[in-house]
């Protein structure tokens, strides 16, 4: 079983502690986009810039972030992943989602033998997922 690691969970990781990302690492191994360490460094960076953590938030939020990306694989955004992106979805959702969904898919193709699971706290991109017919734990 494969993991697919949505930003929106270690995002709540590294800024909030919560420990729901825990039940990615169950999985075999976990892959995510290379999106999800340019959308976490932004949203660390912006929280600090607003004030929303101090320096020890800092600190702590950038140690949580080296940990999860030394337990993942990281897909670069391939010119297939991009074009699959630019297409139709079922469900409405945003363009990073898109991308994300679009490197799922693409894993997917690449990994017919495994199952792979979304993990995600975005409810649009979890109904897209389950719409192109991956498992998400986490729907809300």
């Amino acid at each position: 079983m494969l993991g697919y690691l949505d930003s929106s969970v270690a995002l709540r990781r590294i800024l909030l502690g919560e420990a729901a990302i825990f039940q990615v690492f169950n999985c075999e191994s976990v892959v995510s986009s290379e999106l999800l360490e340019v959308e976490c460094r932004r949203v660390i960076y912006r929280y600090r810039m607003d004030g929303d953590i101090d320096d020890e938030g800092l600190i702590q939020a950038f140690e949580r972030l080296e940990m999860i990306l030394k337990g993942i694989s990281i897909l670069a955004l391939s010119r297939t992943i991009k074009k699959r992106a630019m297409g139709p979805f079922p469900v409405s959702i945003k363009t990073l989602d898109a991308l994300h969904l679009a490197s799922a898919l693409v894993l997917a193709e690449n990994r017919q033998d495994e199952t792979i699971l979304i993990f995600s706290h975005d409810v649009a991109m979890n109904r897209c997922a389950r719409a192109l017919g991956f498992s998400t734990p986490f729907l809300e």
